[in-house]
């Protein structure tokens, strides 16, 4: 019993604190997608640093002293538990994104989950000497429903409820508690002689395992686990990375590990590989054309396809796996693949591919690496079998072929299909921060340049490029914002601060004598709105442009003295559909209300396909106790519907005219007002597939 607890302790444990952490530094480093695959990388790379120590563990020690050294470095491991990370947020500044990120996770939560990464396997070997004629594999089977229980019951039972600082400390508090239970297992192991056992145990150890099943384990690790960060990057290029969309896929991914290891055999190959080939070309429309689609019908396409291929490749991994011993070398295996996986993902898609290719080839690879597995499946069951097995065999021969003609059927037509996409690129790359490309659209009535990052437009200009270039899309004339900034034309070398540069179009509306200071994440926004577009080159207002996550270095420039007295702040990182939801937060509003001047307006840029962020801007405009207009300006067919906020105690402004008779009416009653927190924010109520 005392292996079935902690096993399962254990796996929760790994698992609990990966969204836990994840959310806590996800605000340092801009709340992007890429912070999520590289705390994947860390803890994909930190897993496998355990199995490697608990191989090592197994092959030089006696088990009972095996147990006294785990239990020795799990004591330890309580001085490093992720107490005052708070204090070491600055680290970032100093280093890369991907590097800081690494940094932080190492700093605050290196030592104590090395530890927890390593007992799966050790707790394994030791029930394996322990216990006869038991299948080792009902640990691991545990360890799966462990994991998988403490990622769905965060966003359910953890988040809402708790702090960050409640949410660490309870982690913590359990880890000690894990300690006693590996405590309990030492006395066990002490008290009993195992003599017989033990040695039965080395013999199961030292079977031999062939070369090309071991890369078959590798393989088929590494890629469940490039689907499985693909997948999410996907998600969360259109929505807010907030933590249910990195669990759910992950949820996914360990739901078809417990599936695929089960007794049941829920994994037949004449069922989830052909469902996966029609699913292959669903994921050719939602790659190409998914933000056409509502929240709800991307989530659900997605992780069909992930839990379809996950489940192809962990069953071929069931499939294969050791009948006896060996269990430690298929674990080390199974993390060295997955952390191969995140290493492709993480650095080497992001220096070799200048758009989104590993989601489309990790969907191929799943179709050629299957096919290659049934074919060395079939070839070794031929030299074992009888008459009885020719229709299996026949049958694997045929999902192998097929395999590989939909593989390249697919290919082919992606190739086509991306051909056509690309065919207006001026230029686009790839950063930390996601996929920016420049195009030239001439069809029809339009002839302009659009900046891209992702799939949705954040600002263009028409062609050819003007000296004096008039604002498009959503800041346009007749826009919220357009409307705002001249109604302050009456201020003298007006003070303006705007989060999130696109292609610096608001720019176009300052006078001499003013200021426009931009606050921009991603350098390389910064580089394609000089080279590409001429907004900020032919400015008549002075131009600043600060990079860095806007909220950090409005708060380093509090913390230094400095209140910018800003007449105008406009928040305009939301014209995309991923929102950096740590700008959005009451914390985040406080500081905004301090950099402005008493007479001061927050205007807020919200156009979004899939969410409405009205009933969370109800909710600060009433704890800040400032009066707010909104703004819906349609498209007409021709442009961007836009919709604006305006937060402000400027009476003046409140009674102008000319916004009063321009303003959308708004029932704030017909509103829930929904309350975002740095530690607790929620999607649900503002989805429009929902609301």
């Amino acid at each position: 019993m005392q292996y079935f607890i902690s096993v399962f302790v254990s796996a929760f444990l790994v698992f609990q604190i990966q969204p836990i952490i994840s959310k806590t530094i996800l605000p340092w480093f801009g709340g992007g997608a890429s912070v999520w695959t590289t705390c994947m990388l860390f803890f994909q790379f930190f897993l496998l640093v355990g199995y490697v120590y608990a191989y090592l563990l197994t092959k030089t020690l006696r088990i009972k002293t095996q147990v006294a050294v785990h239990l020795v470095l799990l004591a330890l491991g309580v001085i490093f538990l992720p107490f005052g990370i708070q204090d070491i947020h600055n680290i970032q500044a100093a280093t890369t994104p991907t590097w800081g990120v690494l940094s932080v996770l190492f700093i605050t939560l290196g030592f104590p989950y090395l530890m927890l990464s390593a007992n799966t396997p050790l707790l394994q070997h030791w029930f394996s000497s322990d216990a006869n004629n038991v299948n080792p594999y009902r640990l691991y089977a545990i360890s799966n429903v462990g994991s998988f229980l403490a990622l769905i019951s965060y966003p359910i039972v953890i988040e809402p409820f708790m702090s960050i600082d409640g949410q660490l400390e309870l982690w913590s508090s359990i880890y000690c508690i894990f300690v006693a239970l590996v405590m309990w297992i030492f006395y066990v192991v002490v008290t009993k002689s195992k003599s017989q056992k033990l040695e039965d145990a080395k013999k199961l150890v030292n079977s031999k395992v062939g070369f090309f099943r071991l890369t078959l384990w590798f393989l088929l690790a590494a890629l469940g686990v490039v689907l499985l960060v693909s997948t999410t990057n996907a998600l969360t290029q259109n929505v807010p990375p907030v933590p249910f969309l990195w669990i759910a896929p992950l949820a996914i991914y360990l739901l078809t590990y417990v599936m695929a290891f089960s007794s049941l055999g829920l994994y037949l190959r004449v069922i989830w590989l052909p469902f996966f080939m029609v699913l292959s070309f669903v994921a050719l429309l939602i790659y190409f054309i998914g933000g056409q689609f509502d929240f709800v019908t991307q989530l659900i396409i997605y992780l069909l396809i992930l839990m379809c291929g996950c489940m192809i490749c962990h069953g071929e991994l069931n499939a294969l796996k050791p009948r006896q011993g060996n269990t430690t070398l298929f674990y080390l295996f199974l993390s060295a693949g997955g952390v191969f996986g995140s290493f492709l993902v993480t650095f080497v898609a992001k220096e070799s591919f200048d758009e989104f290719l590993e989601f489309p080839l990790a969907i191929v690879c799943v179709l050629v690496i299957a096919a290659a597995t049934l074919w060395w499946v079939r070839k070794d069951e031929v030299t074992q079998s009888n008459k009885g097995h020719i229709v299996a065999i026949d049958q694997l021969f045929l999902l192998s072929i097929g395999s590989l003609v939909v593989a390249l059927l697919w290919l082919l037509v992606f190739i086509k299909l991306n051909s056509q996409y690309q065919q207006y690129d001026v230029a686009k790359d790839r950063n930390f921060y996601g996929i920016l490309s420049v195009k030239d659209i001439n069809e029809g009535e339009v002839s302009e340049r659009r900046l891209i990052d992702g799939t949705t437009s954040h600002g263009s200009q028409s062609l050819p490029l003007a000296s004096s270039p008039v604002p498009l899309s959503y800041y346009r004339p007749g826009t919220g914002g357009q409307m705002i900034i001249d109604e302050l034309s009456n201020v003298k070398n007006l003070q303006v601060g705007v989060i999130g540069l696109g292609v610096g179009a608001l720019a176009a509306y300052g006078r001499p004598g003013d200021l426009y200071t931009f606050y921009e994440l991603n350098p390389l926004v910064a580089e394609f709105a000089n080279r590409y577009f001429n907004y900020l080159e032919n400015a008549q207002a002075d131009v600043v442009i600060k990079l860095g996550d806007a909220r950090v270095t409005l708060q380093n420039e509090l913390d230094n003295g400095q209140r910018n007295s800003i007449d105008l702040l406009i928040i305009d990182a939301f014209s995309g559909d991923l929102i950096p939801t740590h700008l959005m937060t009451h914390e985040a509003f406080m500081l905004y209300q301090q950099h402005i001047k008493a007479s001061g307006v927050i205007a807020l840029h919200i156009s979004n396909r899939h969410l409405s962020l009205l009933p969370v801007i109800i909710h600060h405009s009433r704890s800040l106790n400032m009066q707010m207009m909104v703004f819906d300006t349609p498209g007409g067919g021709n442009e961007h519907d836009a919709q604006w906020v305006m937060l402000s105690n400027n009476q003046q402004l409140n009674e102008s005219p000319r916004l009063m008779n321009k303003r959308t009416p708004v029932i704030r009653s017909q509103y829930q007002s929904v309350k975002w927190t740095d530690d607790y924010s929620s999607l649900l109520p503002i989805l429009k597939v929902l609301n």
